[in-house]
Protein backbone atom coordinates (compact mmCIF):
# COMPACT_ATOMS: atom_id res chain seq x y z
CA UNK A 1 0.00 0.00 0.00
CA UNK A 2 1.43 3.36 -1.10
CA UNK A 3 0.52 6.93 -0.15
CA UNK A 4 -0.05 9.15 -3.20
CA UNK A 5 -0.83 12.82 -3.63
CA UNK A 6 -4.50 13.71 -4.08
CA UNK A 7 -3.77 16.32 -6.75
CA UNK A 8 -6.23 18.68 -5.03
CA UNK A 9 -4.89 21.86 -3.42
CA UNK A 10 -5.08 21.62 0.37
CA UNK A 11 -6.55 18.11 0.50
CA UNK A 12 -3.18 16.44 1.18
CA UNK A 13 -2.95 18.51 4.38
CA UNK A 14 -6.40 17.37 5.49
CA UNK A 15 -5.50 13.74 4.74
CA UNK A 16 -2.06 14.07 6.35
CA UNK A 17 -0.25 13.20 3.14
CA UNK A 18 -2.77 12.00 0.54
CA UNK A 19 -4.74 8.94 -0.57
CA UNK A 20 -3.66 5.34 -0.13
CA UNK A 21 -3.31 3.11 -3.18
CA UNK A 22 -4.99 0.70 -3.57
CA UNK A 23 -8.15 2.00 -1.91
CA UNK A 24 -11.70 3.04 -2.80
CA UNK A 25 -12.85 6.55 -1.83
CA UNK A 26 -16.37 7.92 -2.19
CA UNK A 27 -16.83 11.64 -2.94
CA UNK A 28 -20.40 12.38 -1.89
CA UNK A 29 -22.55 15.49 -2.03
CA UNK A 30 -25.56 17.07 -3.65
CA UNK A 31 -25.57 18.39 -7.21
CA UNK A 32 -23.18 21.25 -7.95
CA UNK A 33 -20.87 20.85 -4.96
CA UNK A 34 -17.78 20.08 -7.07
CA UNK A 35 -17.41 16.29 -6.91
CA UNK A 36 -16.64 15.82 -10.60
CA UNK A 37 -14.25 18.80 -10.62
CA UNK A 38 -12.32 17.34 -7.69
CA UNK A 39 -12.16 13.87 -9.26
CA UNK A 40 -11.04 15.20 -12.66
CA UNK A 41 -8.44 17.43 -11.00
CA UNK A 42 -7.06 14.43 -9.15
CA UNK A 43 -6.54 12.29 -12.26
CA UNK A 44 -5.22 15.10 -14.48
CA UNK A 45 -2.61 16.11 -11.91
CA UNK A 46 -1.74 12.45 -11.37
CA UNK A 47 -1.31 12.02 -15.14
CA UNK A 48 1.26 14.84 -15.11
CA UNK A 49 3.27 12.65 -12.74
CA UNK A 50 3.11 9.78 -15.26
CA UNK A 51 0.28 7.85 -13.60
CA UNK A 52 -2.06 6.02 -15.97
CA UNK A 53 -5.60 7.14 -15.19
CA UNK A 54 -9.07 6.17 -16.34
CA UNK A 55 -12.26 8.22 -16.28
CA UNK A 56 -15.41 6.10 -16.39
CA UNK A 57 -18.67 7.97 -16.85
CA UNK A 58 -22.07 6.39 -16.63
CA UNK A 59 -23.84 9.35 -18.22
CA UNK A 60 -22.81 8.48 -21.82
CA UNK A 61 -21.39 11.99 -22.28
CA UNK A 62 -19.21 12.59 -25.36
CA UNK A 63 -15.68 13.79 -24.67
CA UNK A 64 -16.51 17.15 -26.31
CA UNK A 65 -19.11 17.84 -23.62
CA UNK A 66 -16.62 17.14 -20.84
CA UNK A 67 -14.07 19.37 -22.58
CA UNK A 68 -16.56 22.25 -22.62
CA UNK A 69 -17.11 22.00 -18.88
CA UNK A 70 -13.53 21.32 -17.80
CA UNK A 71 -11.46 23.43 -20.19
CA UNK A 72 -11.85 26.54 -18.01
CA UNK A 73 -9.68 24.95 -15.32
CA UNK A 74 -5.90 25.29 -15.49
CA UNK A 75 -5.37 21.63 -14.53
CA UNK A 76 -7.34 20.34 -17.52
CA UNK A 77 -4.88 19.54 -20.29
CA UNK A 78 -6.54 17.73 -23.17
CA UNK A 79 -3.13 16.61 -24.44
CA UNK A 80 -3.10 14.08 -21.58
CA UNK A 81 -5.92 12.29 -23.38
CA UNK A 82 -3.93 12.25 -26.59
CA UNK A 83 -0.79 10.97 -24.87
CA UNK A 84 -2.71 8.10 -23.38
CA UNK A 85 -2.10 9.00 -19.72
CA UNK A 86 -5.86 9.38 -19.28
CA UNK A 87 -8.31 6.94 -20.79
CA UNK A 88 -11.93 8.03 -21.27
CA UNK A 89 -14.50 5.24 -20.95
CA UNK A 90 -18.21 6.03 -21.31
CA UNK A 91 -20.49 3.14 -20.32
CA UNK A 92 -23.01 2.76 -23.13
CA UNK A 93 -26.67 2.94 -22.23
CA UNK A 94 -27.17 -0.50 -23.82
CA UNK A 95 -24.73 -2.05 -21.34
CA UNK A 96 -26.48 -0.31 -18.45
CA UNK A 97 -29.81 -1.73 -19.69
CA UNK A 98 -28.29 -5.23 -19.82
CA UNK A 99 -27.95 -5.12 -16.07
CA UNK A 100 -25.51 -4.55 -13.29
CA UNK A 101 -23.23 -7.46 -14.01
CA UNK A 102 -22.81 -6.41 -17.64
CA UNK A 103 -21.54 -3.09 -16.27
CA UNK A 104 -19.02 -4.81 -14.00
CA UNK A 105 -17.85 -7.05 -16.86
CA UNK A 106 -17.32 -4.06 -19.19
CA UNK A 107 -15.28 -2.17 -16.59
CA UNK A 108 -13.20 -5.24 -15.72
CA UNK A 109 -12.41 -5.79 -19.40
CA UNK A 110 -11.06 -2.25 -19.80
CA UNK A 111 -9.22 -2.17 -16.48
CA UNK A 112 -7.47 -5.49 -17.26
CA UNK A 113 -6.38 -4.08 -20.62
CA UNK A 114 -5.16 -0.65 -19.41
CA UNK A 115 -4.12 -1.40 -15.80
CA UNK A 116 -4.62 2.18 -14.54
CA UNK A 117 -3.09 3.56 -11.34
CA UNK A 118 -6.06 5.81 -10.64
CA UNK A 119 -9.70 5.41 -11.68
CA UNK A 120 -12.70 7.76 -11.46
CA UNK A 121 -16.24 6.38 -11.73
CA UNK A 122 -18.66 9.28 -12.13
CA UNK A 123 -21.35 8.88 -10.82
CA UNK A 124 -21.72 5.53 -9.13
CA UNK A 125 -25.42 5.94 -8.23
CA UNK A 126 -26.54 5.13 -11.77
CA UNK A 127 -25.51 1.48 -11.36
CA UNK A 128 -28.06 0.84 -8.65
CA UNK A 129 -31.04 2.54 -10.30
CA UNK A 130 -34.10 0.28 -10.29
CA UNK A 131 -32.67 -2.11 -7.69
CA UNK A 132 -34.34 -2.75 -4.37
CA UNK A 133 -32.31 -2.53 -1.16
CA UNK A 134 -31.33 -6.20 -1.11
CA UNK A 135 -30.34 -6.24 -4.81
CA UNK A 136 -28.38 -3.02 -4.31
CA UNK A 137 -26.39 -4.48 -1.40
CA UNK A 138 -25.57 -7.61 -3.38
CA UNK A 139 -24.49 -5.60 -6.43
CA UNK A 140 -22.25 -3.29 -4.45
CA UNK A 141 -20.67 -6.22 -2.62
CA UNK A 142 -19.83 -7.95 -5.92
CA UNK A 143 -18.76 -4.64 -7.46
CA UNK A 144 -16.37 -3.87 -4.59
CA UNK A 145 -14.95 -7.38 -4.66
CA UNK A 146 -14.10 -6.76 -8.30
CA UNK A 147 -12.63 -3.27 -7.64
CA UNK A 148 -10.39 -4.59 -4.84
CA UNK A 149 -8.69 -6.81 -7.41
CA UNK A 150 -7.82 -3.81 -9.64
CA UNK A 151 -5.00 -2.71 -7.29
CA UNK A 152 -5.83 0.95 -8.09
CA UNK A 153 -6.93 4.09 -6.32
CA UNK A 154 -10.64 4.30 -7.20
CA UNK A 155 -12.55 7.56 -6.73
CA UNK A 156 -16.32 7.21 -6.84
CA UNK A 157 -18.66 10.20 -7.07
CA UNK A 158 -22.22 9.97 -5.81
CA UNK A 159 -25.26 12.20 -5.44
CA UNK A 160 -26.07 12.12 -1.72
CA UNK A 161 -27.38 14.30 1.03
CA UNK A 162 -25.49 13.92 4.30
CA UNK A 163 -28.26 11.79 5.81
CA UNK A 164 -28.59 9.49 2.79
CA UNK A 165 -24.80 9.07 2.61
CA UNK A 166 -24.62 7.92 6.22
CA UNK A 167 -27.37 5.36 5.57
CA UNK A 168 -25.96 4.20 2.23
CA UNK A 169 -24.49 0.72 1.79
CA UNK A 170 -21.61 2.35 -0.09
CA UNK A 171 -20.38 4.25 2.96
CA UNK A 172 -19.80 0.94 4.78
CA UNK A 173 -18.00 -0.74 1.90
CA UNK A 174 -15.61 2.00 0.75
CA UNK A 175 -12.27 2.69 2.43
CA UNK A 176 -12.84 6.44 2.56
CA UNK A 177 -15.77 8.87 2.53
CA UNK A 178 -15.45 12.60 1.75
CA UNK A 179 -18.61 14.69 1.91
CA UNK A 180 -18.84 18.08 0.13
CA UNK A 181 -21.64 20.47 1.05
CA UNK A 182 -22.76 23.90 -0.11
CA UNK A 183 -24.23 25.76 2.86
CA UNK A 184 -25.78 29.24 3.21
CA UNK A 185 -23.86 31.66 5.44
CA UNK A 186 -24.47 35.42 5.76
CA UNK A 187 -26.38 35.77 2.47
CA UNK A 188 -23.91 33.64 0.50
CA UNK A 189 -23.04 29.98 0.09
CA UNK A 190 -19.83 28.40 1.35
CA UNK A 191 -18.55 24.98 0.35
CA UNK A 192 -17.28 22.65 3.06
CA UNK A 193 -15.34 19.42 2.83
CA UNK A 194 -15.66 16.84 5.60
CA UNK A 195 -13.65 13.61 5.70
CA UNK A 196 -15.97 11.14 7.43
CA UNK A 197 -13.80 8.06 7.04
CA UNK A 198 -10.36 7.12 5.69
CA UNK A 199 -9.40 3.56 6.52
CA UNK A 200 -5.75 2.93 7.42
CA UNK A 201 -4.64 6.55 7.96
CA UNK A 202 -5.10 9.59 10.15
CA UNK A 203 -6.80 12.76 8.92
CA UNK A 204 -8.15 16.09 10.14
CA UNK A 205 -11.88 15.60 10.65
CA UNK A 206 -14.60 18.22 10.78
CA UNK A 207 -15.56 20.83 8.22
CA UNK A 208 -12.91 22.56 6.12
CA UNK A 209 -13.97 25.42 3.87
CA UNK A 210 -13.25 25.01 0.16
CA UNK A 211 -14.05 26.66 -3.14
CA UNK A 212 -13.82 26.15 -6.89
CA UNK A 213 -11.26 28.49 -8.47
CA UNK A 214 -9.81 28.80 -12.00
CA UNK A 215 -7.16 26.33 -10.80
CA UNK A 216 -9.82 23.85 -9.73
CA UNK A 217 -11.01 22.64 -6.35
CA UNK A 218 -9.15 24.17 -3.39
CA UNK A 219 -9.44 23.19 0.27
CA UNK A 220 -8.57 25.50 3.18
CA UNK A 221 -7.64 23.19 6.05
CA UNK A 222 -8.18 24.33 9.60
CA UNK A 223 -4.75 24.79 11.16
CA UNK A 224 -4.24 23.59 14.72
CA UNK A 225 -1.52 25.58 16.54
CA UNK A 226 1.43 23.61 17.84
CA UNK A 227 3.12 24.23 21.16
CA UNK A 228 5.83 26.88 21.12
CA UNK A 229 9.30 25.50 21.72
CA UNK A 230 10.83 28.80 22.90
CA UNK A 231 9.86 32.35 23.86
CA UNK A 232 12.05 35.34 23.09
CA UNK A 233 12.39 38.39 25.32
CA UNK A 234 13.65 40.60 22.49
CA UNK A 235 12.07 44.05 22.37
CA UNK A 236 11.20 45.81 19.14
CA UNK A 237 10.43 49.49 18.90
CA UNK A 238 6.87 50.58 18.24
CA UNK A 239 8.17 53.53 16.21
CA UNK A 240 6.60 55.86 18.79
CA UNK A 241 9.04 57.12 21.44
CA UNK A 242 6.41 57.68 24.12
CA UNK A 243 4.83 54.25 23.56
CA UNK A 244 8.25 52.61 23.80
CA UNK A 245 8.63 54.23 27.21
CA UNK A 246 5.17 53.09 28.31
CA UNK A 247 5.88 49.50 27.23
CA UNK A 248 9.29 49.39 28.90
CA UNK A 249 11.25 49.33 25.65
CA UNK A 250 8.71 48.34 22.99
CA UNK A 251 6.63 45.27 22.14
CA UNK A 252 8.02 41.79 22.82
CA UNK A 253 9.01 39.97 19.65
CA UNK A 254 6.39 37.38 18.64
CA UNK A 255 3.70 38.76 20.95
CA UNK A 256 0.09 39.77 20.27
CA UNK A 257 -0.97 43.37 20.88
CA UNK A 258 -4.56 44.61 20.94
CA UNK A 259 -5.40 48.28 20.38
CA UNK A 260 -9.01 48.85 21.40
CA UNK A 261 -10.99 52.06 21.22
CA UNK A 262 -13.68 54.01 19.35
CA UNK A 263 -13.33 55.27 15.81
CA UNK A 264 -10.83 58.06 15.28
CA UNK A 265 -8.72 57.54 18.39
CA UNK A 266 -5.60 56.62 16.40
CA UNK A 267 -5.56 52.82 16.36
CA UNK A 268 -4.76 52.51 12.65
CA UNK A 269 -2.12 55.23 12.79
CA UNK A 270 -0.34 53.52 15.71
CA UNK A 271 -0.47 50.17 13.90
CA UNK A 272 0.76 51.64 10.62
CA UNK A 273 3.55 53.54 12.38
CA UNK A 274 4.66 50.28 14.00
CA UNK A 275 4.69 48.51 10.62
CA UNK A 276 6.58 51.36 8.92
CA UNK A 277 9.22 51.33 11.67
CA UNK A 278 9.71 47.58 11.09
CA UNK A 279 9.94 48.10 7.32
CA UNK A 280 12.63 50.75 7.84
CA UNK A 281 14.63 48.05 9.70
CA UNK A 282 14.25 45.89 6.53
CA UNK A 283 11.86 43.53 8.34
CA UNK A 284 9.02 42.56 5.96
CA UNK A 285 5.49 43.21 7.17
CA UNK A 286 1.83 42.58 6.32
CA UNK A 287 -1.21 44.83 6.67
CA UNK A 288 -4.63 43.15 6.78
CA UNK A 289 -7.41 45.73 6.73
CA UNK A 290 -11.18 45.46 6.74
CA UNK A 291 -11.45 49.20 7.27
CA UNK A 292 -9.63 50.54 4.18
CA UNK A 293 -8.69 49.18 0.78
CA UNK A 294 -5.16 49.23 -0.62
CA UNK A 295 -5.53 52.61 -2.36
CA UNK A 296 -6.92 54.27 0.77
CA UNK A 297 -4.12 52.86 2.94
CA UNK A 298 -1.50 54.20 0.53
CA UNK A 299 -3.19 57.62 0.34
CA UNK A 300 -3.65 58.02 4.10
CA UNK A 301 -0.08 56.93 4.80
CA UNK A 302 1.35 59.56 2.46
CA UNK A 303 -0.15 62.25 4.71
CA UNK A 304 2.36 61.18 7.36
CA UNK A 305 5.24 60.87 4.89
CA UNK A 306 5.05 57.06 4.61
CA UNK A 307 5.31 55.80 1.02
CA UNK A 308 3.73 52.36 1.31
CA UNK A 309 3.87 51.72 -2.43
CA UNK A 310 7.65 52.07 -2.33
CA UNK A 311 7.83 49.41 0.39
CA UNK A 312 5.59 47.18 -1.74
CA UNK A 313 7.89 47.58 -4.75
CA UNK A 314 10.82 46.46 -2.59
CA UNK A 315 8.82 43.35 -1.53
CA UNK A 316 8.93 44.49 2.08
CA UNK A 317 5.18 45.04 2.44
CA UNK A 318 2.08 43.08 1.45
CA UNK A 319 -1.39 44.59 1.91
CA UNK A 320 -4.40 42.27 2.12
CA UNK A 321 -7.91 43.73 1.84
CA UNK A 322 -10.28 40.79 2.43
CA UNK A 323 -13.42 40.74 0.32
CA UNK A 324 -16.16 38.12 0.53
CA UNK A 325 -14.05 35.17 1.61
CA UNK A 326 -14.34 32.59 4.34
CA UNK A 327 -12.50 33.09 7.64
CA UNK A 328 -10.51 29.86 7.22
CA UNK A 329 -9.45 30.93 3.73
CA UNK A 330 -8.29 34.30 5.09
CA UNK A 331 -6.20 32.65 7.79
CA UNK A 332 -4.46 30.38 5.27
CA UNK A 333 -3.90 33.32 2.92
CA UNK A 334 -2.16 35.17 5.75
CA UNK A 335 -0.05 32.15 6.75
CA UNK A 336 1.00 31.60 3.12
CA UNK A 337 1.88 35.30 2.72
CA UNK A 338 4.00 35.18 5.88
CA UNK A 339 5.94 32.21 4.56
CA UNK A 340 6.41 33.71 1.08
CA UNK A 341 7.46 37.20 2.25
CA UNK A 342 9.35 36.09 5.39
CA UNK A 343 7.29 38.68 7.29
CA UNK A 344 8.22 39.52 10.88
CA UNK A 345 5.29 41.78 11.82
CA UNK A 346 1.59 42.11 11.01
CA UNK A 347 -1.15 44.68 11.49
CA UNK A 348 -4.76 43.43 11.50
CA UNK A 349 -7.21 46.32 11.30
CA UNK A 350 -10.84 45.51 12.12
CA UNK A 351 -10.95 42.14 13.86
CA UNK A 352 -14.61 42.59 14.79
CA UNK A 353 -15.49 42.62 11.06
CA UNK A 354 -14.22 39.06 10.68
CA UNK A 355 -17.28 37.80 12.58
CA UNK A 356 -19.38 38.18 9.41
CA UNK A 357 -17.03 35.69 7.71
CA UNK A 358 -17.35 33.06 10.42
CA UNK A 359 -19.07 29.79 9.51
CA UNK A 360 -21.81 28.71 11.95
CA UNK A 361 -19.81 25.73 13.27
CA UNK A 362 -16.84 27.86 14.47
CA UNK A 363 -16.96 30.26 17.43
CA UNK A 364 -15.28 33.62 16.81
CA UNK A 365 -13.29 33.47 20.06
CA UNK A 366 -12.04 29.95 19.21
CA UNK A 367 -11.03 31.08 15.72
CA UNK A 368 -9.15 34.12 17.02
CA UNK A 369 -7.40 32.06 19.69
CA UNK A 370 -6.14 29.61 17.07
CA UNK A 371 -5.14 32.40 14.68
CA UNK A 372 -3.32 34.47 17.33
CA UNK A 373 -1.47 31.45 18.71
CA UNK A 374 -0.42 30.32 15.24
CA UNK A 375 1.16 33.72 14.58
CA UNK A 376 2.96 33.50 17.92
CA UNK A 377 4.42 30.13 16.90
CA UNK A 378 5.56 31.75 13.65
CA UNK A 379 7.23 34.45 15.82
CA UNK A 380 5.17 37.22 14.22
CA UNK A 381 4.69 40.40 16.24
CA UNK A 382 1.03 41.15 15.51
CA UNK A 383 -0.95 44.30 16.31
CA UNK A 384 -4.74 43.93 16.18
CA UNK A 385 -7.27 46.78 16.06
CA UNK A 386 -10.69 46.49 17.65
CA UNK A 387 -13.31 49.24 17.41
CA UNK A 388 -15.54 49.84 20.42
CA UNK A 389 -18.92 51.56 20.17
CA UNK A 390 -19.03 54.11 22.99
CA UNK A 391 -17.13 57.34 22.36
CA UNK A 392 -17.00 58.14 26.08
CA UNK A 393 -18.22 56.58 29.31
CA UNK A 394 -17.84 53.01 30.50
CA UNK A 395 -17.35 50.32 27.87
CA UNK A 396 -16.10 46.79 27.44
CA UNK A 397 -12.48 46.44 26.35
CA UNK A 398 -13.48 44.62 23.14
CA UNK A 399 -16.97 43.19 23.35
CA UNK A 400 -15.73 40.18 21.34
CA UNK A 401 -14.07 38.07 24.02
CA UNK A 402 -10.59 38.12 22.44
CA UNK A 403 -8.73 40.21 25.05
CA UNK A 404 -7.67 37.19 27.20
CA UNK A 405 -5.82 35.80 24.14
CA UNK A 406 -3.71 38.95 23.76
CA UNK A 407 -0.35 39.50 25.44
CA UNK A 408 -0.57 43.30 25.47
CA UNK A 409 -3.74 45.34 25.78
CA UNK A 410 -3.78 49.06 25.01
CA UNK A 411 -6.94 51.09 25.51
CA UNK A 412 -7.64 54.32 23.63
CA UNK A 413 -10.39 56.70 24.72
CA UNK A 414 -11.88 60.12 24.13
CA UNK A 415 -11.95 62.40 27.18
CA UNK A 416 -13.67 65.75 27.51
CA UNK A 417 -11.52 68.36 29.23
CA UNK A 418 -12.65 71.96 29.46
CA UNK A 419 -15.15 71.49 26.61
CA UNK A 420 -12.50 69.94 24.34
CA UNK A 421 -12.37 66.33 23.11
CA UNK A 422 -8.91 64.90 23.60
CA UNK A 423 -7.48 61.42 23.11
CA UNK A 424 -6.11 59.26 25.94
CA UNK A 425 -4.05 56.06 25.87
CA UNK A 426 -3.27 53.55 28.61
CA UNK A 427 -1.53 50.17 28.72
CA UNK A 428 -3.89 47.89 30.64
CA UNK A 429 -1.72 44.77 30.58
CA UNK A 430 1.55 43.49 29.19
CA UNK A 431 2.08 39.80 29.82
CA UNK A 432 5.56 38.98 31.12
CA UNK A 433 6.63 42.61 31.47
CA UNK A 434 6.22 45.71 33.58
CA UNK A 435 4.64 48.74 31.92
CA UNK A 436 3.61 52.32 32.53
CA UNK A 437 0.36 52.63 34.50
CA UNK A 438 -0.40 56.26 33.64
CA UNK A 439 -3.13 57.48 31.32
CA UNK A 440 -1.39 59.69 28.79
CA UNK A 441 -2.55 62.09 26.13
CA UNK A 442 -2.23 60.97 22.52
CA UNK A 443 -1.80 63.51 19.73
CA UNK A 444 -1.82 62.82 15.98
CA UNK A 445 0.33 65.22 13.96
CA UNK A 446 1.87 65.26 10.50
CA UNK A 447 4.57 62.78 11.59
CA UNK A 448 2.16 60.27 13.11
CA UNK A 449 1.38 59.62 16.77
CA UNK A 450 2.99 61.41 19.69
CA UNK A 451 2.49 60.37 23.32
CA UNK A 452 2.35 63.32 25.74
CA UNK A 453 2.61 63.62 29.53
CA UNK A 454 0.08 61.91 31.83
CA UNK A 455 -3.21 63.59 32.71
CA UNK A 456 -1.92 63.77 36.29
CA UNK A 457 -4.14 66.67 37.28
CA UNK A 458 -7.34 64.78 36.43
CA UNK A 459 -9.09 61.68 37.71
CA UNK A 460 -11.97 59.66 36.23
CA UNK A 461 -10.44 59.77 32.75
CA UNK A 462 -11.78 56.38 31.70
CA UNK A 463 -15.31 57.60 32.35
CA UNK A 464 -14.82 60.13 29.57
CA UNK A 465 -15.69 63.01 31.90
CA UNK A 466 -12.63 63.58 34.11
CA UNK A 467 -12.56 65.94 37.06
CA UNK A 468 -9.65 67.68 38.66
CA UNK A 469 -7.94 65.83 41.47
CA UNK A 470 -8.81 67.19 44.96
CA UNK A 471 -5.39 68.79 45.39
CA UNK A 472 -5.52 70.57 42.02
CA UNK A 473 -9.09 71.65 42.65
CA UNK A 474 -8.07 73.07 46.07
CA UNK A 475 -5.15 75.03 44.56
CA UNK A 476 -7.29 76.35 41.73
CA UNK A 477 -9.99 77.47 44.15
CA UNK A 478 -7.52 79.54 46.15
CA UNK A 479 -6.06 81.04 42.97
CA UNK A 480 -9.38 82.60 42.36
Amino acid sequence: MKQVETGVNGLDDVLHGGFLRPSIVLLGGTAGTGKTTMAMQSIFNAAKNDEICMYITTLSEPIATINNFMSRFSFYNISQLGKGNIKYLPIDIEIIHEGTYAIIKEMERNVDKIRPDRIVIDPVNVFSMGLNEEEMRKFYFDFFTSMKAWNSLVLLTGEYTYESLIRSSLSYLVDGVIYISNEPSHERNIRYLNVLKMRGKDFSGGKHSCKITPDGFKVYPRRTPEARTSITRERISTGIKGLDLMTNGGFIRGSSVLLSGPSGTGKSVIGTQFIVNSLLRKEPGIIVSFEEDVLQIRENSLKFGWDMQEFEKKDLLKIISPLEIDASELALQIYDTIEKTKARCLMFDGISKIQRMMPPHIQFSDYMEGFVNTLKIMNITAVYMNETQNLTGTTKVTGTGVSPTMDTLILLRYVEIESEMRKALSVLKMRGSDHDKDIRELVINKKGVEIKLPFSEYSGLLSGSPVKTPSDAFIEAFKK
